[in-house]
């Protein structure tokens, strides 16, 4: 990815259209997009191939607004990543697939799930520590799209939509077990750098 990311930084900084002084900026931004780009494709493969790809469109949205703002696992290279996303998904699609958790468990799985997240976030990675202001609007991001994942999930419920709801509560958890590995693997690695 580092090496096509390049190619593309080269032709646009070679037309004009960026400076060279942001060279390494954009040759960052083309990466890290290729490289979502090329999770997302591979996560939607499989989805497509399971015929799920309404439950891909429902866990990708909440997993990766909640992800975005209220932090998690990060790992330590593209590959580490790119294998662990796509081994979270499958795995949530297909627990999904054969198990729906009942009313009251998912609700319960929701909401303690949602209080517990809001609570942790964000999650810090040893490579990019936050400042005040920036864990506060990560948190109040945080907490809007708890409020929106709360609210769709209530319209999933009163229309009996029990497995969008149950993979709902499985999109929670999932994201709130990642924090807490999260957690520990930044308090791991910044004792390390004491």
């Amino acid at each position: 990815m580092k090496y096509l990311a390049e190619k593309i930084t080269n032709y646009i900084v070679k037309s004009g259209v960026i400076s060279e002084k942001l060279y390494a900026a954009y040759q960052y931004g083309f990466q890290i997009g290729l490289e979502m780009l090329s999770c997302f494709l591979v996560c939607f493969g499989i989805a497509i191939h399971l015929h799920m790809t309404l439950q891909f469109w429902v866990f990708t949205g909440a997993f990766m607004l909640l992800r975005t703002y209220a932090g998690g696992l990060h790992l330590n290279s593209y590959l580490g990543c790119f294998i662990c996303s796509v081994v979270v998904q499958t795995f949530v699609l297909l627990i999904d697939s054969q198990y729906t958790v009942q009313f009251p468990l998912v609700w319960g799985i929701i909401l303690i799930s949602s209080i517990l997240i809001l609570k942790n976030a964000p999650v810090e990675n040893i490579n990019r520590e936050l400042d005040k202001k920036e864990k506060w609007h990560c948190k109040k991001i945080t907490k809007k799209v708890l409020v929106c994942i709360v609210i769709f999930t209530c319209g999933c419920t009163a229309i009996h939509l029990t497995k969008i709801v149950s993979l709902i509560a499985l999109t929670v958890l999932c994201v709130l077990i990642f924090q807490y590995i999260g957690m520990i693997k930044y308090n791991i690695e910044k004792k390390r750098r004491e």
